[in-house]
């Protein structure tokens, strides 16, 4: 079964969308439903890995990564042998395109 692996910069990307939702604007509820939504979605990338090529080529970005959008954030991604690697998670209001990923 194809995986999801993060890197710490995508899981401390999640913990700070968490405490922004949850507690610095008092939504906990609301912080929960995002943060499975976004780990549903990598989970999705990595299921349809073997069968597709999901979200948009951003070679500017490193070799073979590509975005994928959830709501307001943009899950930024490879594919990798058995799965995925999950680079980072941005809100869509950062200027993720001038991040580069060796």
């Amino acid at each position: 079964m194809p995986s999801v692996h993060r890197t710490q910069f995508a899981d401390d990307d999640l913990r700070s969308i968490a405490y922004q939702i949850g507690v610095e604007s008092g939504r906990p509820l609301i912080a929960d439903q995002v943060i499975d939504g976004l780990l549903d979605s990598c989970n999705l990338l990595a299921e349809l890995s073997e069968m597709s090529q999901l979200g948009t080529s951003v070679p500017e970005l490193g070799r073979g990564v590509r975005l994928f959008p959830y709501q307001r954030w943009v899950i930024i991604f490879r594919y990798a042998n058995d799965g995925v690697l999950i680079l980072r998670i941005a809100d869509g209001s950062q200027d993720y395109m001038s991040w580069k990923f060796g």
